[in-house]
């Protein structure tokens, strides 16, 4: 079955039934198939190494081995992703921002991850929504952010920043989201396990409960 052929079929499945629930997930996460086209899309994204040091380019060296490996750690059960490394950068208020940045192998299992449960949960996602959505970008935001104040004949913009939104993210509350619309209970603990991989900032690992979810895939 084809990686659009299975896309489609998720997302007509969620649109006939929204309540519809998928038992067996898995499989299709550790498929090579799906993990050298997540690999390609990592790649096409670049970014820097995590905490192992090991760069987009260096993976893709050895790729068909890194993707062999990768696939029978999922299927085994074996698989833990690698705490994350603390960056900071600097906002235009002059305070810095922390993101953590995972693993190249880390970022290929999450792409793979994305590409099965993304047309599951897309349906569901409030049509005014813009944020890391397949298709939608900020601009789109704008425009009807004016189409709104056009119809309803508003004249005020009030822009609303929730401080540390990700910082306070109640990971189990993430879980049993997730959990109403898929039930392989594989696929739930590897998602946990990413949520808990914690970050290693100065060479020591730290590790919370609502620990931040900056990540980059």
């Amino acid at each position: 079955m084809s990686q659009q052929y299975l896309r489609l079929e998720l997302l007509e499945g969620s649109m006939q039934e929204k309540e519809m629930k998928y038992y067996s997930l898995i499989d299709k996460v550790y498929s090579k198939k799906n993990l050298l086209k997540a690999y390609h899309r990592v790649n096409s994204n670049r970014g820097a190494p995590g905490i192992d040091g090991v760069t987009v380019k260096s993976f893709g060296e050895k790729l068909l081995e890194e993707i062999e490996r990768l696939s029978e750690e999922i299927k085994s059960g074996e698989y833990m992703p690698m705490p994350l490394r603390r960056v900071e950068i600097p906002k235009a208020d002059g305070k810095t921002r922390q993101l953590g940045i995972p693993t190249v192998r880390d970022r290929v299992v999450q792409q793979s991850l994305k590409e099965i449960l993304e047309p599951i949960f897309e349906e569901r996602f409030h049509p005014s929504s813009y944020g890391y959505r397949k298709g939608r970008n900020a601009w789109q935001a704008v425009e009807k952010a004016k189409a709104f104040a056009s119809k309803y004949g508003l004249c005020n913009v009030v822009e609303l920043d929730l401080s540390k939104c990700f910082d306070t993210l109640d990971h189990e509350k993430i879980i049993d989201s997730v959990a109403e619309r898929v039930s392989d209970g594989k696929i739930l603990k590897l998602i946990r396990a990413m949520l808990k991989s914690g970050v290693m900032e100065d060479g020591v690992w730290k590790g919370n409960r609502k620990l931040a979810v900056h990540r980059v895939v």
